[in-house]
């Protein structure tokens, strides 16, 4: 698949800004589940993690978003060129990555029913899912991302200071003619509705 241009992305966001601070946007695909950010956004050194579809297309998704919103003001690393191109995600592996690089913010992108319920005792799911409370080793399992289908997004953002989830949203898509077309357009409406509550520093 082809990677994706910052000015892709910004035609992109023309198209699918979304607008008001909480619930449905007016788009009518995402939708705000957590916005606790006082005290904690904006961030300036995001690590950014994509654990949906196949190890390729996580990777240009987490380059199409780091591209969207990093600036004069903040960086954005995908996960891939910390870890290599075959990461694997633990909170130990995590934990070792974020003091090492001294990232601020955690920007963690999954599908949404990607964890398994009941693999873990006692781990919750859905609007449950913590980070920084369980290991999901299922994340590392490459998913596929079927064209044509309606696929839902899980977006949170993490403190790593607090160790807490601040903010997330549920994205959802309908009927793109390529996977590649899905994932442009998740990363761009995610992207701008990161920039748009402010979490990243401009």
């Amino acid at each position: 698949m082809q990677k994706l241009s910052r000015l892709n992305l910004l035609s992109l966001f023309a198209v699918m800004a979304m607008a008001g601070a909480c619930g449905t946007t007016s788009g009518g695909n995402i939708i705000k589940t957590v916005h606790d950010i006082e005290g904690a956004a904006p961030f300036g050194n995001i690590l950014v993690i994509s654990v949906a579809g196949d190890l390729p297309t996580r990777a240009q998704f987490e380059q199409a978003v780091a591209a969207a919103i990093s600036g004069d003001e903040a960086l954005a690393t995908p996960y891939y060129t910390v870890v290599g191109r075959q990461p694997q995600l633990t909170r130990n592996i995590l934990s070792n990555v974020v003091r090492a690089r001294d990232f601020d913010a955690i920007i963690l992108t999954r599908m949404q029913g990607q964890e398994r319920a009941g693999l873990a005792v006692n781990r919750p799911t859905g609007g449950l899912f913590d980070w920084y409370g369980y290991d999901y080793e299922e994340l590392n399992i490459p998913t596929s991302i079927k064209a044509g289908s309606t696929i839902s997004f899980v977006v949170e953002v993490y403190d790593t200071r607090a160790e807490k989830k601040v903010w997330a949203i549920q994205s959802l898509i309908f009927n793109s003619e390529t996977v590649a077309s899905a994932v442009s357009e998740q990363a761009a409406a995610i992207s701008a509705e990161i920039l748009k509550d402010g979490l990243v520093r401009q």
